[in-house]
């Protein structure tokens, strides 16, 4: 039986079309018993000019974009965070507006890829639903750009990738269904981190945020790094749950029929897979879902909390 997905972007992460496009191309290349329902998309046509020929791109593919703009809500949302009223009400009335629109035909998934509004409880309660971050499962929380400085400021060992269940008693962070993780402390990182180091006897890292932003040496190598395994992430995770080697079942993960309290690590697939790295060809500085050796300069470094 086919895997049928709904799919949830938002406007706010550039990177989330261009994850949609890749892995709708290897659904086709890899014959993958996997369809797309549908696009959900919170900006409507004409809404944001720039992002019009992406949506016209969908009648294309043949996939339906149902949109409900989030501008409004977002707004409303932002007043609400100070104290003006309860969040919850809003959510409902807006995960209503959404929910009428979505085809009443069922679907196996709802997978949020750059989706970065809050989900209601009815809407998790109602779809099985799955959030993909560029972060690990225990690592930090918001956008791409936010993630990044985290990892830095905390002088993290290692970031990745990783495919949440949401369920109503956790529907942000949700039970970790997979995930890969690579070390950024290995030697390709070394000199980013050392000219890190040589700016910040003069600088503090709120300036250096400031004044480079992610032309910074070491975010763009750490952003970069991330995206390498992104998607090989994305299409392995979808494509075991199509062939039912990766299930859920009681809010419980299963991998080959074994639970796996702590998601599924794909990095050893991924590694055979997408960089022909067979387990034994291994170099040190590759991610392999344990502790790496730290080379990284100066300061003691901290786990991803």
């Amino acid at each position: 039986m086919s895997l049928k997905i709904g799919w949830f972007i938002s406007d706010e992460d550039p990177k989330s079309h261009e994850l949609f496009a890749n892995t709708y191309q290897a659904i086709q290349d890899l014959n993958l018993d996997v369809s797309i329902s549908y696009l959900f998309y919170d900006q409507c046509q004409g809404e944001k000019k720039k992002k019009d020929p992406f949506l016209a791109s969908l009648k294309n593919l043949g996939i339906d974009s149902i949109c409900v703009s989030s501008e409004e809500f977002r707004k409303k949302m932002d007043s609400l965070q100070t104290g003006e009223g309860p969040l919850d009400d809003l959510q409902d009335k807006y995960y209503s507006q959404l929910m009428e629109k979505i085809p009443k035909d069922p679907i196996d998934i709802a997978l949020l890829v750059g989706y970065t509004l809050p989900v209601s409880t009815e809407f998790i309660n109602t779809y099985t639903t799955l959030r993909f971050r560029p972060a690990l499962p225990n690592g930090p929380s918001g956008d791409r750009s936010t993630i990044t400085w985290q990892l830095i400021g905390t002088r993290s060992l290692k970031s990745g990738s990783s495919m949440d269940f949401l369920t109503e008693y956790n529907p942000e962070r949700g039970i970790p269904l997979t995930y890969c993780d690579y070390s950024i402390k290995s030697e390709i990182f070394f000199r980013q981190w050392l000219d890190l180091d040589t700016k910040m006897k003069s600088l503090s890292m709120k300036q250096i945020m400031e004044t480079e932003g992610e032309n910074n040496l070491l975010f763009k190598t750490i952003k970069e790094t991330g995206e390498i395994w992104e998607q090989p992430l994305l299409n392995l995770t979808i494509q075991y749950l199509s062939t039912g080697e990766i299930s859920i079942k009681d809010q419980e993960i299963y991998f080959n029929d074994e639970p796996q309290s702590e998601g599924v690590c794909l990095v050893e697939e991924i590694e055979e897979k997408f960089f022909g790295i067979k387990k034994d060809e291994e170099s040190a500085e590759d991610g392999i879902c344990e502790e790496k050796e730290n080379i990284a300069p100066e300061e003691e470094d901290k786990e991803e909390t």
